[in-house]
């Protein structure tokens, strides 16, 4: 599913000119590592979390509702010129880009649209922060 997102989100963020890449990260640890070495405009995408639910057939087969979350971390490096409320504006127009692309869009493989969970900034380096937002969506898992 995490391949499918990447690939929305590629073809959509990068024809803009505000986006420079659009990279996956394998955990927290390595989203943060990453946010201080990627250039301006990049958007990191992370794996969060899975929470199943109960199995819901009863009289043969396997089919399970999995909630798929994941986070989109958006890079902004300037080191002369944005300052706290500037960069906090250009985050919006970049947020901005990232819900069009996601909310309410379904991904491969998944029975339900993307929603946003939540989302805040941190500081990485002197220079470079980052905007983390969590979003979630569904599939099932089957079996025999």
């Amino acid at each position: 599913m995490l391949a499918g997102i990447h690939g929305h989100l590629r073809e959509v963020l990068i024809p803009t000119e505000r986006w420079d890449a659009i990279e996956v990260a394998e955990d927290i640890d390595a989203m943060a590592a990453r946010a201080g070495q990627v250039n301006d405009g990049s958007l990191i995408l992370m794996p969060w979390r899975e929470r199943a639910g109960a199995q819901q057939l009863a009289t043969g087969g396997f089919r399970q509702r999995v909630e798929v979350q994941f986070a989109t971390g958006i890079v902004i490096r300037e080191y002369d010129t944005f300052m706290g409320g500037e960069r906090a504006l250009r985050f919006d127009a970049l947020k901005a880009d990232v819900e069009q692309a996601l909310a309410g869009w379904e991904p491969p493989g998944g029975i339900e649209p993307c929603e946003l969970i939540g989302g805040e900034s941190s500081p990485v380096t002197k220079g470079v922060s980052i905007f983390v937002q969590t979003w979630a969506t569904a599939r099932f898992l089957t079996g025999a």
